[in-house]
């Protein structure tokens, strides 16, 4: 072999080698980092994509206790629920007594006294139908106090105090 073609075989070789590092180092290198980066958006975009699912799943469920909850702070829905209640059990009620509204940050808890005689069945069958209820109703404190029968033939019917609250929520 001659020194012209030895140099150009080298010069040829160094040029192989010098393409290779710069493919490598420029166009490989800033293409992988590429690749990262749009992978790492993906992940990025996947969380958010979670996180909206998770918002939007807990929208619903406030809807859902947007629609069960009272539509105003007024205690007359929670009295008219309460007697509906009451007379699907067969309790007749003589009063009410509202008390104090609490608001809170999110709601406004809505209470009423309602001071009951009847059998203990009948009471049953209404704190079943508060509980089952679709409005956010619940028993906040109960008070039976035991019947004094005087005679063998007289009914012994029990002295309830039932306090029960249902909430506003608020915008």
């Amino acid at each position: 072999m001659n020194i012209t073609q030895r140099k150009d075989t080298i010069i040829f070789v160094l040029l192989l080698v010098l393409a290779f590092f710069i493919g490598y180092n420029v166009i490989y290198k800033s293409r992988l980092n590429k690749i990262n980066s749009i992978g790492s958006q993906i992940e990025e975009e996947e969380k958010k994509k979670e996180a909206l699912e998770i918002i939007a799943a807990l929208e619903r469920k406030l809807q859902v206790y947007q629609e069960r909850s009272f539509s105003t702070t007024e205690i007359t829905q929670l009295v008219d629920k309460i007697s509906e209640l009451a007379e699907r059990a067969g309790i007749e009620i003589e009063t009410f007594n509202p008390k104090q509204a609490i608001s809170r940050k999110e709601y406004i808890e809505l209470s009423l006294e309602v001071p009951l005689r009847c059998s203990y069945d009948k009471f049953g069958k209404l704190l079943s139908l508060i509980e089952s209820n679709q409005e956010l109703i619940w028993v906040k404190s109960l008070k039976i106090q035991k019947p004094v029968a005087s005679g063998p033939t007289e009914a012994s019917i029990p002295r309830i105090d039932l306090t029960v609250s249902g909430l506003y929520l608020k915008e």
